[in-house]
């Protein structure tokens, strides 16, 4: 006797099919009851108004005194279009944007954002027309690099052609062309710029 097994091969369920693009949708952010504050957290929160300049170390609540006096102000009948949150990097300015719309509301949480920034978005309000044909903009990381060994590597040419205003020492001409010498020449005038230092400064040390 022989016996034979017929094999049904399992069917897939038929899913209906979406139209349109697909939409994200984000989960609103719970309410955040306002933190306890120390005494100075809240003496800096209960400032009146005027200049007012608050030292402190790391990880001493900085960031939280800042949410909350900004969260009192608004509280107080502040416009939140009328406060300026400026910081130095944009991991920060992230951060306090999410803590103040957790804290207030998206909708109620002022402009938060970089020193740099603030400053880029001033100098295209109110640049000249007529002396730069494009719009300004902010050179990117890898654009700077790529200017400053172009300029390193142009004070080569000018002083074979005697036009160079400036000679390196001899054991750091052979450094001018690669990557590694212009990132340090990079971060020196990064830093020489927080620092406030200008071309003169800058002499003086050499």
């Amino acid at each position: 006797m022989s016996s034979s097994s017929t094999r049904h091969s399992p069917r897939r369920e038929s899913r209906p099919r979406t139209t349109g693009a697909y939409r994200l949708v984000r989960t609103p952010p719970g309410s955040v009851d306002p933190p306890l504050l120390d005494a100075g957290q809240r003496a800096v929160v209960d400032h009146p108004g005027g200049p007012l300049l608050v030292l402190a170390g790391p990880g001493t609540g900085k960031t939280t005194t800042l949410v909350e006096s900004v969260a009192a102000r608004v509280n107080r009948g502040g416009d939140p279009a009328r406060i300026l949150v400026l910081t130095f990097s944009r991991k920060a300015a992230v951060e306090l944007r999410d803590r103040m719309a957790a804290r207030l509301g998206a909708a109620r949480g002022p402009q938060a954002t970089t020193f740099h920034s603030y400053c880029y978005a001033l100098v295209r309000a109110h640049q000249d027309a007529d002396l730069f044909a494009d719009p300004l903009r902010l050179l990117s990381g890898p654009e700077q690099d790529v200017t400053v060994r172009e300029l390193l590597a142009g004070q080569l040419d000018l002083e074979k052609e005697g036009l160079a205003q400036v000679r390196w020492p001899d054991e750091l001409r052979a450094c001018l062309t690669t990557r590694g010498f212009a990132d340090e020449v990079r971060a020196v005038l990064a830093r020489s710029r927080e620092l406030g230092l200008g071309p003169d400064a800058l002499a003086d040390f050499a």
